[in-house]
């Protein structure tokens, strides 16, 4: 699991990396994979194979910490191991994840009550 969140947490990392560890066009890449996410994100696909069309989400980053979806992460781990290059991909059918998403959120905003 602290592989999964050091991976998150690269991957949530906008900033440049230093001009002598990559090409221009690998920085273009990386700038073209992050656009549209807000800081603090984390791009999440959900679904697709068997289940259908995939979807994506912008997953608030503290989010990924709590059980249903660190359930979720667990399985994802399980089917695609640690090092599976390319974006953050959630093998479970997307009404499974909405839910997931909803309890989290949920529960956060009744924390700050």
């Amino acid at each position: 699991m602290r592989q999964l969140i050091r991976r998150l947490s690269r991957v949530g990392d906008c900033s440049p990396p230093p001009p002598s560890s990559s090409s221009s066009s690998a920085r273009k890449k990386r700038s073209k994979a992050h656009a549209g996410v807000p800081e603090g994100h984390v791009p999440v696909h959900v679904g697709g194979g068997a289940e259908g069309a995939e979807e994506r989400f912008l997953v608030r980053t503290e989010l990924l910490g709590a059980p249903a979806l660190a359930d979720l992460l667990g399985r994802a781990a399980q089917e695609y191991g640690y090092r599976h290059q390319g974006p953050l991909r959630i093998p479970c059918p997307v009404a499974v994840f909405r839910r997931a998403l909803a309890s989290v959120s949920v529960a956060g905003d009744e924390e700050g009550e």
